[in-house]
């Protein structure tokens, strides 16, 4: 955020900020930007090598295909929160914990998603699951999970595009391949 930016509304949610900015005429304008914690998901790979997502439904939309994740805490770390939301959303404890990668969907949003490859799942419980939240564990074979890269239920796009380079692509297919299962 600029230095010169100032907080206008607080939400639930999302925060809202604008500042003065000078145009390339020497004009200036009011720009603004929202802002909210960082998101972080888990594509879940359980022991016979079925890949784990969520049929997520919330009231405010319809039903998506999703890893299970969630909004962090404040101070909280990605990686603690992945373990933390994985949790509560599948009854799974994460084993192994593997960085997949990071991205801000916008550059009018400050926010960034935190992308995981959750292995070793195990001692499955009890979800804990928010009151706005209905999920339903899915699992795909790796090529049922690759076919997601074309659906349009599969709620993140940076997901969908990773899944459809590996379709494309036999590297990118044989690194994600290994990815998640070793």
């Amino acid at each position: 955020m600029p230095a010169n930016a100032t907080q206008v509304f607080s939400g639930v949610i999302f925060d809202v900020w604008q500042w003065e900015q000078e145009l390339y005429d020497g004009s200036t304008t009011t720009f603004e930007r929202i802002s909210r914690n960082d998101y972080d998901y888990a594509i879940g790979v359980l022991p016979d090598q079925q890949i784990l997502l969520l049929e997520d439904e919330q009231p405010d939309r319809p039903i998506v295909i999703t890893p299970a994740g969630g909004r962090m805490e404040d101070r909280e770390q990605p990686d603690e929160a992945v373990r933390r939301e994985f949790k509560e959303e599948t009854g799974y404890t994460i084993g192994e914990l593997i960085a997949w990668h990071s991205y801000q969907p916008s550059n009018k949003m400050f926010l960034e998603v935190h992308a995981f490859i959750a292995r070793d799942l195990q001692d499955l419980s009890a979800t804990k699951l928010d009151p706005g939240e209905r999920v339903k564990p899915v699992t795909y074979s790796f090529d049922e999970f690759l076919a997601l890269g074309t659906n349009d239920m599969v709620r993140d796009w940076m997901l969908r595009i990773k899944l459809l380079e590996a379709q494309l692509d036999s590297e990118k297919r044989e690194e994600l391949r290994i990815l998640l299962y070793g």
